[in-house]
């Protein structure tokens, strides 16, 4: 069987096996791997090299594949905007524009629509010679920015599925090659696919996805994520419930002989002077076994030259419910939101529930706020700008936390009445 008489499946579909297998096993290599970047590359090749032998069925499993993940990658972004505007904003500091960060959340709108919307094109044949194009457009731009972040690192996280999958910046790199196959795959076959369809159904399509999606970034922008990816969601524990002994590892360095020694902090042999003459301290370190569902270090501080004491697993772990205010920056604090929110505080505490305000704002700022709304009752404590952005995305948002338990969200326009909080059922829930 020479290549002429070779039925088009095979190549079709052998590369087709070779780039799910690839996909596949970019979840195996999260870091550089040149023998890996060789063979993602070769599958490239192969698209080239038989441009003129995929089969029509093959081109619709193509299609299908990249329709579905462009859909996916866009959900997964547009479901929180205001996260992927993060990242656009790091990007565009790391690449020295930072002059159009004012742009990053539209941006984030923009570029979520457009996956999702050339998405659902591929998915349902829509003017399939300029979505392929789109397409590949965009894939152009992707390889070579997530190159250059797989290369320099200038941002550790890609965002490109938001934070439903969180990759490394070289598997987001090796999955654009993967992707770029696939999009090669189409492009040599946009003369090969016919649209019949009227231009008006097109357009509605189209059209239709895109105000539709721009509705629901809007929704998701505007109040919380209706999927909510990120670390803290209810029903999330933040520390594990029966945790186990930190270990605590020292370093010691004979005297004479330079021998140097780690021991487990309890076995280490202080009772024996001889030893004790003939070693020297060198190091300590700490292994804590017990997984943490968040990072984030909350401190109490007196004053902005005051490094803070970590009040982390105190505050959280509180054995009563806590209504914790979330408000990465005071000053950019939507005013309405703080007022309605310290309004609401003042009744809550009035009802015998606690509440405090977590910032990365100064100290300054927060004695400021204090005053303008009348919470100098009320404890705030501080954090890092970017951790807190990952509790909630409201400025301010409210989380009710007891035991550790993440059990409520709320941003500030849609924090209820402390009388219509039904606390009764969510300590029937989780067993207070």
């Amino acid at each position: 069987m020479n290549r002429k008489t070779m039925p088009t499946w095979i190549p079709s579909y052998g590369i087709l096996l070779l780039t799910v297998v690839l996909a596949v096993l970019i979840a195996f290599v999260p870091e550089k791997s040149p023998l890996f970047l060789a063979v993602l590359c070769l599958n490239v090749v192969f698209c080239i090299l038989n441009r003129k032998f995929f089969s029509g069925s093959a081109v619709v499993v193509f299609r299908s594949l990249v329709g579905l993940l462009f859909v996916f990658s866009g959900f997964s972004k547009g479901v929180d905007p205001l996260g992927t505007s993060y990242v656009i904003h790091d990007y565009l500091e790391a690449y020295g524009v930072p002059w159009l960060t004012g742009l990053s959340l539209f941006g984030s709108f923009v570029l979520n629509m457009a996956e999702f919307v050339i998405g659902i094109c591929l998915l349902f044949n829509v003017k399939f010679r300029w979505t392929v194009i789109a397409t590949f457009v965009m894939m152009l731009f992707f390889t070579i920015t997530t190159w250059y972040d797989a290369v320099a690192n200038p941002v550790p996280d890609c965002g490109c599925f938001g934070k439903a999958v969180v990759m490394t910046n070289w598997q987001t790199f090796y999955k654009n090659i993967v992707l770029d196959a696939c999009v090669l795959v189409l492009l040599f076959s946009v003369n090969r696919i016919p649209d019949r369809r009227p231009a008006a159904f097109n357009a509605m399509i189209a059209g239709g996805a895109a105000v539709l999606f721009l509705g629901f970034e809007f929704y998701n922008y505007r109040y919380l994520p209706v999927v909510n990816f990120l670390e803290w969601k209810e029903g999330v524990r933040l520390f594990p419930e029966n945790p186990k002994p930190v270990q605590h590892f020292v370093t010691y360095r004979n005297k004479f002989t330079g021998e140097v020694e780690e021991y487990l902090l309890e076995d280490c042999p202080y009772a024996d002077s001889g030893w004790v003459a003939a070693w020297e301290f060198v190091d300590r370190r700490d292994v804590d076994p017990n997984p943490r569902t968040v990072n984030i270090n909350i401190v109490e501080k007196l004053d902005d030259e005051d490094p803070g004491w970590d009040v982390t697993k105190d505050l959280l772990e509180t054995d009563s419910y806590l209504f914790l205010v979330a408000v990465y920056d005071l000053e950019e604090a939507d005013p309405e939101g703080m007022a309605k929110v310290a309004a609401s505080v003042k009744r809550l505490r009035e009802a015998g529930y606690e509440s405090c305000f977590l910032t990365s704002s100064t100290v300054q700022e927060a004695e400021d706020c204090k005053k303008a709304y009348g919470l100098e009752d009320f404890m705030f404590f501080y954090s890092d700008n970017t951790a807190i952005k990952a509790v909630i995305r409201s400025n301010p948002g409210i989380v009710l936390l007891r035991d550790a338990w993440v059990l409520e969200l709320w941003d500030w326009r849609r924090f209820p009445e402390p009388e219509e909080i039904d606390l009764a059922a969510l300590s029937r829930a989780y067993g207070f």
